[in-house]
């Protein structure tokens, strides 16, 4: 794992128009913004009449590949991104303009801390060294942890209630949701990424317990990403579901 520091970071010309290229130019796909489509089930989920609240940790990009753009865009909802790459968060200041975007790596301790990226626009930065052990081509960074219940009191949601959480923080993620005051935000729905293939072994990850015990329950499973939902969330969701 080497330093080094490439031209976008050196050059501040060079950095503006390799964001213009990532936010305009690359395709996006126009089904769903979400890698695994995640978002077509989660903006099924809710009552199309409400204009929620989300927060985004491991938001990576304002648009392609983003968990709550749909909801951004054609419900009106509003809310925090959160990326420990610099470039990223650029990224959001340029698209999503109603959102509050934040750089910072987020966990269950305030500190500096160290993380792991492969790339300008890196698909897997991660604060886990075990994560990015096997891969190869990753580079150790320097930056600030903070809990994410730090995060939000410092912005104008304090104390308010999370209707859609999204976690992909590469390995990291139990530590992320350790790091949030449930009494206090109560998440209705929570996708965070599992990298166990069959139900049974998921159930017994760390992760899984840790949502288990505090009333959260899968609802939905759409490629890596694991939707749980919070007892109240998931009774109005069968409701739902048996009012079709």
């Amino acid at each position: 794992m080497k330093n080094h520091q490439s031209l976008i970071d050196r050059n501040r010309f060079a950095r503006t128009f390799y964001l213009i290229k990532k936010m305009y130019l690359t395709k996006s796909r126009f089904g769903h913004y979400s890698q695994f489509g995640e978002d077509i089930s989660v903006t099924g989920m809710f009552p199309k009449e409400l204009k929620g609240f989300f927060v985004d940790v491991g938001c990576f990009r304002p648009i392609k590949h983003n968990n709550t753009w749909k909801l951004y865009k054609r419900r009106g909802w509003r809310g925090i991104n959160i990326d420990v790459d610099a470039i990223k968060i650029e990224g959001f200041n340029l698209i999503r303009l109603h959102d509050i975007n934040v750089n910072c790596a987020v966990s269950n301790k305030e500190e500096e801390i160290s993380y792991w990226t492969n790339g300008d626009y890196s698909h897997t930065s991660s604060l886990s060294s075990s994560f990015v052990s096997e891969k190869g081509g990753y580079t150790q960074k320097t930056t600030n942890s903070y809990k994410l219940t730090s995060i939000i009191d410092n912005t104008k949601y304090k104390d308010q209630k999370i209707d859609y959480l999204t976690v992909d923080a590469e390995g990291h993620d139990l530590e992320v949701l350790e790091s949030l005051d449930f009494d206090r935000y109560y998440p209705s729905l929570i996708a965070v990424e599992t990298y166990k293939a069959v139900l049974s072994d998921v159930e017994k990850t760390d992760l899984y317990q840790f949502l288990f015990t505090r009333g959260y329950r899968l609802i939905g499973w759409c490629g890596l990403t694991l939707l749980m939902a919070n007892e109240p969330f998931a009774s109005e969701h069968r409701q739902r579901r048996s009012s079709l």
